[in-house]
């Protein structure tokens, strides 16, 4: 069978590109290279490097943001490839599903939309939402995500399943490939990741610059490391400034990957307390956190929030701490006792690793999509073989 995935983006290290460029990579694993094709709206962090899963169409737009000219250049590349008689189309985001709509009407091709988070919980347009009502799978990150979207008006709710995102294969290997304990003899760190884009104030660094003078009274020499960039750092530095914490705070800004593994194997705990962000009655939150899982694969304890879908990707005292969303004392508390119990946080890393690859490894994702694929040509005698010859390609 062939498969058409309509993406975003899919080079850089954001969540939604990184799981559209880990389920193509799976999806070629499980059909060959060959029969899995990704069109790309955005060329963002494209080196012109040739995927080794997957086969690139193109991409139409190195823009920030869209244009009217870019979005009629996307559907025109993408009525062509859908012209060429795919098995399935697959949408990774809802602003893409009405693409996949078109196809289907046009050439019969059943087509699932992922489902993540801002653009499900604050409402779709019109045609957004008419699309992915016609969906034939509807595919949240999270059950929380799923909760959301079962809640909307005339989906059927037999035709939304969770699918979790993985890790991608390179960067869960360089994460495992490390130590238990932290790679470093330096003061105890702390560490957040997030893009700081508008939109994301949600995610709780400044609760945790909050929190630090509480936690800085008993670890004094405790530094808090920060990773991501964007329109909000500015902010976010002042405010440390005011909390008279700037000298414990370093912005790290983008990192390479290499750079963001090594800062995961160094930090003590990682800690990002997101919480809920309401926006015309409707909230929005973490709508999984992958950072929390990759934080897992490096052996590290975790502190999240009660809020979103972080609940489902930290075992609270078992992986990590679960705290109340905006809550500076419950933070400060978590992190104080992982600090100060060594050995406690050392359990809830090694849990949270297996954890991790368990249930959130490539391998997981490519035995999921295999069960998704046999109504839609994947033959059930043939799905375990095809599997295993995917997962024999895995050296995690």
């Amino acid at each position: 069978m062939k498969v058409l995935i309509l993406a975003t983006d899919i080079f850089t290290r954001g969540g939604i590109a990184r799981y559209t460029a880990t389920l193509a990579s799976s999806l070629g694993r499980l059909l060959d290279r060959e029969n899995v094709d990704v069109l790309s709206f955005f060329a963002w962090g494209h080196d012109g490097e040739t995927p080794s899963d997957f086969r690139l169409l193109g991409t139409v737009s190195g823009r920030k943001r869209s244009d009217v000219l870019s979005r009629l250049r996307f559907l025109g590349k993408a009525a062509r490839a859908g012209a060429g008689g795919y098995d399935l189309v697959i949408a990774n985001h809802v602003a893409l599903a009405p693409v996949a709509a078109m196809l289907k009407r046009a050439f019969g091709t059943p087509y699932w939309v992922a489902c993540h988070s801002i653009e499900i919980w604050w409402g779709t347009t019109r045609v957004r939402h008419a699309a992915l009502k016609k969906a034939d799978l509807i595919l949240p990150v999270s059950r929380y995500t799923a909760d959301i979207v079962e809640h909307m008006k005339d989906i059927d709710t037999a035709r939304v399943r969770v699918l979790y995102n993985a890790i991608p294969e390179a960067l869960t290997q360089a994460l495992v490939s490390g130590g238990a304990q932290p790679a470093k003899t330096s003061a105890p760190m702390l560490l957040s990741v997030c893009a700081l884009v508008r939109g994301n104030e949600f995610k709780g660094i400044d609760t945790v610059i909050e929190a630090l003078p509480r936690v800085l009274e008993r670890i004094p020499d405790l530094q808090y490391v920060v990773v991501g960039e964007g329109e909000i750092r500015p902010k976010l530095e002042a405010f440390a400034a005011k909390a008279g914490v700037a000298a414990k705070v370093r912005f790290a800004g983008e990192v390479s990957d290499a750079e963001l593994v090594e800062l995961y194997r160094q930090c003590d705990v990682f800690a990002l307390p997101s919480r809920g962000q309401e926006l015309r009655g409707a909230i929005g939150g973490e709508g999984f956190g992958r950072v929390y899982v990759e934080a897992a694969l490096a052996a590290r304890p975790v502190v999240g929030s009660c809020a979103g879908g972080a609940r489902e990707a930290v075992l609270d005292g078992k992986t990590g701490y679960l705290v109340e969303p905006g809550s500076v004392d419950d933070l400060a508390e978590a992190v104080l006792a992982l600090l100060n119990d060594r050995e406690r946080a050392a359990a809830m890393g090694a849990a949270g690793r297996k954890w991790a690859l368990e249930n959130f490894s490539q391998q997981a994702l490519t035995e999921a999509l295999g069960e998704l694929l046999r109504p839609y040509g994947l033959e059930r005698h043939a799905a375990p073989e095809l599997i295993a010859a995917a997962m024999s390609k895995e050296t995690v």
